[in-house]
């Protein structure tokens, strides 16, 4: 006997339970559990209900990856992302942001 394989669905018959988005919290309403996301990909702006846990861990200004329900403006997932990582001109150090380092001092031979 030959094993019966089941046939794969194909992409119309698969209905898409969630949709994914990556966006920076612009404004928060713990009381309320939403969010207000500016989109990465195309800069709107929405509106996102949130559960309560998560509304008490973000804060405005981070960046997060938010799973959705289908269609809908509604989490069923929040994670907060690193921040994306702005490239250092060659030749940076990892000094202090803003403070410029001191060049090396200049060595005089000691007189006597």
């Amino acid at each position: 006997m030959a094993p019966a394989f089941a046939a794969k669905p194909s992409d119309k018959q698969v209905a898409k339970k969630f949709d994914r988005i990556v966006a920076e919290v612009v404004s928060l309403d713990v009381a309320q559990k939403t969010i207000v996301v500016k989109e990465e990909k195309s800069g709107e702006s929405r509106t996102i209900s949130i559960s309560a846990k998560a509304a008490s861990e973000l804060k405005v200004g981070d960046r997060v990856r938010i799973k959705l329900k289908a269609g809908t403006n509604q989490s069923a997932g929040v994670r907060v992302l690193k921040a994306k990582s702005v490239a250092e001109p060659i030749g940076a150090t990892a000094a202090e942001p803003g403070v410029v380092p001191e060049a090396d001092p200049v060595v005089t031979p000691a007189t006597k």
